[in-house]
């Protein structure tokens, strides 16, 4: 176990982290996208068959919906129209061309549409066993487009990180039935002074809330002195998948009293939104921004890595 974590600490990308005992993500967007994607509902179908997956809509119905419905979230429609999508950028700006990222010449830029309390999504979906601790690891940075010049630093409302887990499901075969939770913590980029916030409560979802402040919530991130210039953060996020609590939360320098807290749902789930059908042993990993004003706002992230650590029963 020394001589491995020795041999992580001179990797040039891992040495910067503080990984647990079994690597299962290590994503440096110099080498591609890997695997993150954008939100977009579920669907199956054309048209009807025998075997279709009736919880979820047809493509048909999800068009109309999204024709009739103007309000409708952009990540509960169809990929049409206009949307943003996460995708590799070089930090390219008008000022001094492309600057790169922490390490690196690519990072993953997550953007918003240029409309208030729009939100950016990236997600990568992983099957995990269901015992031990998770870990979530990235280096971040958020802007607003600098297209008028300005500074911009409250254009951005919040950055996230959320996760939708699933158990799976043969934890029935020791007589438990698969629970569906949603660990989630949110940076508030609130004029007044910024702070953190948990998803502990309510039953409507990691991208609407309703957020739980942290009694020691409160952190100014860096966003430096001009549109264009980047201000990099570390942050560490710990859940545990047999307890379903979260173990431990890190940002810039900060370590928040998060341990032994839970989301409960209040009130609880019921039919399809409480299901792990077709999901068993899903965790999606979510980053996201959302904009407070008309204007384009980027969630960046140098690299970004995943690790566990099991007990004996869950490996």
């Amino acid at each position: 176990m020394d001589l491995a974590r020795a041999l992580r600490r001179s990797d040039r990308l891992l040495g910067r982290y503080q990984p647990l005992e079994r690597l299962l993500v290590v994503d440096d967007f110099d080498h591609g996208m890997n695997g993150w994607q954008g939100l977009f509902p579920d669907y199956d179908g054309w048209e009807d068959y025998p075997e279709r997956y009736a919880p979820v809509p047809t493509v048909p119905e999800i068009v109309a919906l999204s024709r009739a419905d103007p309000g409708l979230r952009i990540d509960r429609r169809i990929p049409l129209g206009r949307r943003a999508m996460p995708m590799l950028s070089s930090l390219t700006s008008w000022d001094i061309g492309s600057q790169g990222t922490w390490d690196g010449t690519y990072a993953l830029k997550i953007p918003t549409l240029p409309i208030a309390g729009e939100k950016g999504l990236a997600v990568k979906r992983l099957t995990l066993p269901e015992r031990g601790k998770l870990r979530f690891e990235t280096y971040f940075c958020y802007k607003a487009e600098p297209s008028d010049f300005r500074l911009g630093e409250h254009d951005v409302r919040a950055v996230f990180l959320a996760c939708d887990v699933m158990d799976p499901h043969h934890l029935r075969e020791r007589g438990e039935e698969p629970l569906r939770w949603w660990p989630a913590v949110r940076y508030v980029n609130d004029p007044a002074g910024g702070r953190w916030q948990m998803m502990l409560h309510g039953s409507e979802g990691v991208l609407d809330g309703p957020w739980d402040d942290l009694p020691d919530g409160r952190q100014d991130l860096g966003f430096n002195r001009s549109p264009t210039k980047y201000q990099w953060h570390y942050l560490r996020l710990t859940i545990d998948l047999t307890t379903h609590c979260y173990v431990d939360f890190h940002c810039y320098g900060k370590e928040f009293a998060v341990a032994g807290k839970r989301h409960v749902f209040d009130p609880p789930l019921t039919g399809f939104r409480a299901s792990t059908e077709r999901c068993p042993g899903l965790v999606a990993t979510i980053f996201g921004i959302e904009a407070a004003r008309d204007k384009r706002c980027f969630l960046y992230l140098d690299s970004v890595v995943i690790s566990a650590e099991g007990d004996e029963a869950g490996w």
